[in-house]
């Protein structure tokens, strides 16, 4: 079924923007590797694709080769826009930066980044997606852990001993099984915050939501402390 609203075209739900002609419907899939030996702090930032950071495993095509350590970075889906995408992995010192932007205006994006790390502690990782949701896999490890999304969701199961997440529009949940003492400061603005603490023996958050619950059921049976800030304005607050 297709119905014209504003001039633009949409088809099962999806805005397919017949009110510009020059927005096309453009498929995207590229990837990129680079050595990451010396490297220490990754930064990944995306305009409109949902990030997923995950580690490199036996079973992964990426594997590390002949000793060497790689970021591998792997940009697909389809985008509705007037203008290009582009996809870039440089180094800055010990630092890998990915950025995956789409100049011109975009309809509607199905498009996806996922980066791929080997499995090593990582000084820092930072992860900002503008529009999109934006994820942190199990065995992703860091010290010092920051995500922002403007608009999506934002889901983190990595270890970590410090870690911000922000986002304006979308929910946030966090879950961790402790392997030293942890701090969280994890804020939304419309939606709600759920951080799910494992070997944790001890807790001290400041939480807060103007327009929704805050609940706490700590289960103290761990060695750890776990101590931030967690806070909601439109949504509920939970720390399990």
């Amino acid at each position: 079924m297709k119905i014209t609203i504003n001039g633009n075209d949409i088809t099962n739900g999806r805005i397919i923007g017949g009110g510009n002609p020059l927005v096309e419907r453009k498929k995207v899939d590229e990837t990129k590797k680079i050595k990451a030996e010396e490297i220490s702090k990754i930064k990944v930032e995306s305009d409109c694709a949902n990030v997923t950071v995950s580690t490199i495993n036996s079973t992964d095509a990426v594997e590390i080769n002949y000793g060497e350590e790689y970021v591998e970075v792997h940009y697909f889906g389809e985008v509705y826009t007037d203008g290009n995408t582009e996809l870039k992995v440089t180094t800055s010192g010990d630092e890998i930066i990915v950025t995956a932007k789409t100049k011109g205006n975009i309809v509607n994006s199905s498009l996806k980044l996922n980066v791929f790390i080997p499995q090593k502690v990582c000084k820092s990782i930072s992860v900002k997606s503008q529009n999109g949701c934006a994820g942190i896999c199990k065995n992703v490890k860091a010290k010092r852990l920051r995500i922002d999304s403007q608009n999506g969701r934002i889901v983190s199961e990595a270890t970590f001993e410090e870690i911000t997440a922000k986002t304006m529009n979308g929910s946030i949940d966090i879950g961790i099984r402790a392997k030293s003492d942890i701090e969280v400061k994890a804020s939304s603005m419309n939606g709600s915050v759920f951080v799910e603490l494992e070997n944790i023996g001890s807790c001290n958050f400041s939480t807060s939501s103007m327009n929704g619950s805050v609940r706490n059921m700590y289960h103290l049976t761990g060695r750890y402390k776990a101590t931030g800030e967690i806070s909601s304005m439109n949504g509920n607050v939970i720390i399990w």
